[in-house]
């Protein structure tokens, strides 16, 4: 009879566990079927038709401009909610090398949406990215693979500049896809992000670089402005993204 209660009590305890779980709060994945949350953006369908089903006012883009002094990133439009931060990428595939160390996706975050914090002068007018994410989208013989960054915190001088500024904290694991040859998309779980709980709830600043070997001239970065003389790089301000609350 000891045996059958302590089986019993262990029953009533998993049974409570599960029913007093907020149904608002998703498992790791997003996917748990007591939450009534489903991604509005699908990394696994080949398609980017799902883009064109959101509000356009929660999706922030950013688009070349004629006179850019780097062309090599056409467009780029992120949307996020409470568990994914989602973005899409058209590129020249052309000036970008399909090698692992040699291509390099940049994510630059000012999660706090605050120019008292962060840096990153180097692509930035507001120079206040709190994080940088960093990672192949190739392996070395050129196959396709998820987006797994490292990310590292801004160490360096507020709104200063400066790579070595830039200090490695942990990697993490993404999903992305190549639609074709020229569109990328990529999302990120906020949960998994090293300092979330500093994200800003309305919303945070984002920006993006294709490099090769390294150097964003290579290929390019957005948001940026003309730069029709070639004597800067055509700074402007991170792109802001709203959060967009999806969770009933």
């Amino acid at each position: 009879m000891k045996l059958n209660w302590t089986i019993a009590l262990m029953c009533v305890a998993t049974l409570t566990f599960v029913a007093c779980k907020d149904k608002n709060q998703p498992d790791e994945g997003g996917d748990d079927p007591g939450v009534d949350y489903t991604p509005l953006i699908s990394v696994t369908d080949k398609s980017v038709a799902d883009w064109d089903k959101l509000d356009p006012s929660n999706v922030a883009v950013s688009k070349i401009t004629p006179k850019a002094l780097w062309g090599g990133v056409h467009m780029v439009k992120v949307y996020a909610d409470e568990v994914y931060i989602n973005w899409m990428m058209v590129f020249d595939p052309a000036k970008y090398a399909k090698h692992r160390d040699i291509d390099v996706m940049h994510l630059f975050m000012d999660i706090d949406h605050s120019t008292k914090t962060g840096g990153y002068f180097d692509l930035f007018k507001d120079a206040c990215a709190d994080l940088m994410f960093e990672g192949s989208l190739f392996t070395e013989t050129g196959d396709p693979i998820n987006y797994s960054p490292s990310v590292s915190e801004w160490k360096g001088e507020v709104n200063g500049e400066g790579w070595e500024s830039w200090t490695l904290l942990s990697t993490m694991t993404g999903e992305s896809q190549f639609v074709n040859d020229s569109t990328i998309e990529a999302r990120l779980m906020i949960e998994k992000i090293p300092g979330k709980d500093k994200f800003n709830k309305e919303g945070f600043g984002f920006g993006i670089t294709l490099t090769q070997n390294f150097e964003p001239a290579t290929v390019g970065f957005l948001p940026q402005t003309d730069s029709p003389n070639g004597e800067n790089i055509g700074r402007l301000d991170m792109l802001y993204v709203k959060f967009t609350k999806t969770m009933k």
